[in-house]
């Protein structure tokens, strides 16, 4: 522990050295001041049992201001109606404006809400405590709450604990239907605390609240729970003030400045005695329970696209406007089936009026125009000279006129197709190379996808060319002419690495090699000891993930409350990896 506070010491000893060499320049005023307000008297006592009255008192020993008490406060059992906050001078007073139960401890949580008038410097987390009670509960919970699916703290969740003393409602029901027995708020890091407990299990349970009234009862609401009951504990803290900070070393220091070092130290101390006492929550969005129609759109000309809470493979749609028959649209679905593509082939309509159910549940009545750049009579017959031709477009997969040596050249095209005019004019150049009329093939069931099948060689110059009206979409609109040009990098401009991935237990997982910004750029499948390697790998730092596939659907899935499933967990390489042009790394992690 005397190493421990060695550290601590030189750290603040360097920022106070820092600050120090800082004031040789000319005066400015003095240093800033960085420490928060004291408290010197709280009135009653914090901590008292038998509290009397509607209000108390925490003074302080500087001038303090409120900074957004009535979002950053929390009372806890929560109150009907919001007690008064109110400063005077160098004090706080909060009044009561609802009757106190009985035998009861309350805590009210200040978060970052008391600030200096001169700094804005908070006091952080500031908790009063009192019970109106012989007694004061003194137990506490502290805890994390996590994106489940990036592991990024998650600020401005509302934390509840329930007791189970329901007599109606199931105890695992009970964020369905009733506030929590005591609340708690993550704060920018994700952590939340609770002091002041009583000695009982709880159900805990997280809440991105949307309407604020602390009952999971919207769709769109994120959770996250503990799967079993929980018991608070009793934690102690360090008190600076039985910290010696200038025994430390034998050095002659100012006052303030061993303030600041008993402050750092007895932070430090609380935050790792925080941290081993911790829980983690994991929260995430749960799977909607009823299905809706989210949203209807029309893209483009022929194109409509519907949004579901849920797969819409069992959704029925009913034309209402006109008798559309399976020679004027098909469907495409996208893989989990939530959305719905319909292209449609130049229906002899402006507009169409659809009914939408499921098992005899009406989802909703849509109208929609299906071309949304058309213009009205008067303005079609002023631009009627200025129409330009409606072509097909289409949309490749080279990027920056570069196309890794790994992939097949595709181009996807926005209708279906019904005809390839087969025309000699269409090439293929290869470095030096011609090829007249270049083998592809449709790569899809709807003929939107054509895939080149010709590998790529490297630090090689390609271009494709199709003439104008080559492809011909089912509502006879043909293309522009198609020219592709692109080239291939060298393949010493390429790194190569290997994962030794070894997991402690055999089950499902997926692994993800990611860039910077975590989006996935390959991934792979494996349930035991596995030698993974990608190969041509851009000169880049990258990130990789696991993901514990617990049900072996190759995707990440969220948890569900009603089913008490937790999400499926996952866990990040400790470091990125830079990969370098013609270099080969290997990597080992065990989980």
């Amino acid at each position: 522990m005397r190493r421990f506070y060695w550290y601590i010491f030189i750290v603040v000893i360097a920022f106070i050295t820092s600050q120090c060499a800082n004031s040789i320049s000319p005066p400015q005023g003095g240093p800033k001041d960085v420490r928060p307000p004291e408290v010197i008297e709280t009135t009653p006592k914090n901590g008292s049992p038998n509290f009397k009255g509607n209000k108390f008192t925490v003074s302080f020993d500087e001038f303090v201001k409120l900074d957004n008490v009535e979002q950053s406060a929390l009372i806890s059992p929560p109150m009907k109606k919001a007690p008064d906050f109110r400063v005077k001078g160098k004090a706080v007073q909060v009044k009561f404006n609802e009757e106190l139960k009985p035998n009861t401890t309350y805590s009210v949580y200040f978060g970052d809400a008391i600030v200096d008038i001169t700094e804005n410097n908070p006091i952080s987390n500031y908790t009063y405590i009192f019970s109106t009670g012989d007694y004061v509960d003194s137990l506490s919970l502290y805890g994390n709450v996590k994106n489940a699916f990036n592991l990024t703290p998650v600020e401005g969740a509302f934390v509840m604990l329930y007791k189970d003393n329901n007599d109606t409602i199931a105890f695992d029901s009970l964020p369905y239907f009733v506030v929590p027995y005591y609340l708690s708020k993550t704060n920018i890091e994700g952590k939340f605390q609770f002091t002041g407990l009583s000695n009982d299990d709880f159900l805990l349970f997280s809440l991105l609240d949307q309407n604020s009234n602390f009952i999971f009862d919207q769709p769109g609401e994120q959770i996250a729970f503990l799967d079993s009951l929980i018991h608070p504990s009793f934690i102690s803290m360090p008190n600076k003030d039985t910290i010696n900070a200038d025994s430390i070393v034998n050095i002659e220091i100012e006052s303030d400045s061993i303030l600041i070092i008993k402050d750092s130290i007895a932070k430090s101390i609380e935050d790792k005695i925080i941290e081993k006492n911790s829980v983690d929550l994991f929260m995430f969005l749960s799977p909607d329970t009823i299905q809706r129609i989210l949203k209807a759109e029309v893209l483009v000309k022929n194109n409509i696209r519907f949004s579901f809470s849920q797969s819409a493979k069992n959704v029925n749609f009913e034309i209402l406007s006109y008798p559309m028959n399976d020679s004027l649209f098909v469907e495409e679905y996208s893989i989990d089936e939530d959305t719905l593509i319909w292209h449609l082939n130049n229906p002899p309509i402006d507009s169409l009026e659809l009914l939408l159910t499921q098992y005899n549940d009406t989802l909703g009545t849509i109208y929609l125009k299906l071309d949304p750049e058309k213009k009205s009579a008067r303005l079609k017959k002023k631009d009627k000279d200025e129409e330009k031709k409606e072509f097909l477009t289409w949309k490749s997969n080279v990027a920056a006129n570069k196309l890794d040596i790994n992939k097949h050249l595709e181009i996807i095209f926005g209708q279906p197709l019904v005809k390839f005019n087969d025309i000699d004019s269409s090439l293929l150049i290869a470095g030096s190379d011609t090829i007249w009329n270049p083998e592809f093939y449709f790569s899809d069931s709807l003929n939107m996808k054509i895939n080149f099948p010709f590998d790529l060689l490297e630090d090689t110059k390609y271009q494709v060319f199709f003439p104008d009206s080559a492809f011909t979409s089912w509502n006879n609109i043909h293309t522009e002419a198609i020219d592709i040009k692109f080239s291939t990098l060298p393949l010493k401009d390429y790194g190569i690495l290997t994962f030794n991935l070894q997991p402690n237990k055999k089950q499902n997982y997926i692994f993800q090699l990611m860039n910077d910004k975590e989006k996935v750029l390959r991934e792979e499948l494996f349930n035991k000891d596995t030698i993974i390697t990608f190969e041509y790998l851009k000169s880049a730092n990258y990130l990789f993930k696991i993901i514990y596939d617990n049900n072996n659907n190759g995707v990440w899935d969220p948890g569900n409350y009603g089913l008490k499933i937790q999400p499926e967990g996952v866990i990040y390489y400790l470091k990125e990896v830079k990969v370098r042009a013609n270099w080969e790394i290997e990597e080992d992690w065990g989980f």
